[in-house]
């Protein structure tokens, strides 16, 4: 994780700077006064990458996100070159997290700096935020929603980019192959206790909107509609192939995919989830969203991948499924206990 100058915490000065920040030292007892807030958390250093005022770009009317990078990953590699660019062209207030691990690690953990990023950046809008997120970016905070409930009332909008809601067979095939994997990648699998844990109950919650964005195309999340969620007034599922038809984008590329850019705008724009009928195909034009530099696009692309490559090299790798947080879990004979 990149050094950077800690300072005392302040939202209001956190999200002012236009330069990245490390918050350090809010864990546990930044819990919010709520008597649903859940599981306390045990997350000794938050690292967010926030630029513009977030509270004046929600009264503005530009909610502002919290951008969430998928496994293996980190802000740098999966948003600054694109998403994180066309909220900064538009003056939209948004924070990039950094999960631990490169997101390698367990999910029940990550998971504890989502919703610590959600309640900050909340704090700091003094009004409901939006999620985009990307692969287990757009999975996981669907966990933050559902177990600390707190956090529902934070979030108005939720636009994932090709999620594996319900498991991918990829990292079945990956997994049982190797005998071993990551902690994320035994989570993510089709059949893990995670997602049975994750899709016990409820899906989507009443107040927050659900775009999920998918292609025909997609290589880790196998089959691809398992981004899918139950119908609903507040959920719209959406392939990048339904708007433009030629698209031959797959999983990474949803990052940078100009139809994938349009599907979450439209929802980050208007009222509700995305909705074909307001994006049109006569939008589709070049395969890269607006934002993305086609000159440096080559190198931040490969970039990417090299940082996705080196981080499954150096994650740990586990001989099988993390247990379940005893709060998840119904069988309290067979779960690890919330840290406190």
């Amino acid at each position: 994780m990149r050094q950077q100058r800690s300072r005392p915490f302040g939202v209001r000065a956190l999200l002012l700077g236009a330069a990245a920040v490390l918050v350090t030292g809010v864990g546990a007892a930044f819990a919010m006064p709520s008597r649903d807030a859940g599981p306390p958390l045990a997350v000794s250093k938050l690292a967010l990458h926030c630029v513009g005022d977030a509270a004046a770009s929600a009264r503005a009317g530009r909610t502002p996100v919290l951008l969430i990078h998928g496994t293996g990953s980190n802000f740098q590699a999966n948003f600054s070159w694109n998403w994180a660019r066309a909220f900064a062209l538009e003056k939209r207030a948004y924070c990039g997290i950094d999960l631990p691990d490169d997101a390698s690690g367990d999910i029940q953990v990550a998971a504890e700096h989502v919703v610590q990023a959600i309640r900050t950046l909340h704090e700091a809008a003094r009004s409901p935020i939006a999620l985009v997120g990307h692969s287990q970016g757009g999975l996981i905070g669907r966990w933050a929603l559902k177990y600390w409930p707190d956090t529902r009332t934070m979030v108005d909008e939720y636009v994932a980019l090709a999620p594996p809601n319900h498991g991918t067979n990829t990292f079945v095939a990956q997994c049982e192959a190797a005998g071993e994997c990551p902690a994320a990648r035994w989570q993510q699998r089709t059949g893990s206790r995670f997602l049975a844990a994750l899709n016990d109950g409820p899906q989507t919650w009443p107040g927050i909107d659900y775009t999920q964005v998918m292609t025909h195309l997609d290589e880790i999340v196998v089959p691809y509609s398992s981004s899918v969620l139950p119908a609903g007034a507040n959920v719209s599922n959406i392939e990048v192939n339904r708007i433009c038809p030629g698209e031959t984008v797959e999983h990474f590329g949803l990052a940078y995919d100009n139809a994938a850019f349009l599907i979450g705008m439209d929802a980050l724009t208007n009222p509700g989830p995305a909705q074909p009928a307001r994006i049109g195909a006569g939008r589709c034009g070049p395969p890269l969203m607006p934002a993305v530099d086609p000159a440096t696009f080559p190198t931040r692309a490969a970039a990417a991948l090299v940082q996705s490559a080196n981080a499954m090299v150096t994650a740990q790798q586990l001989a099988a499924e993390p247990p379940l947080r005893c709060y998840a879990s119904r069988d309290q004979r067979d779960c690890t206990p919330t840290a406190r």
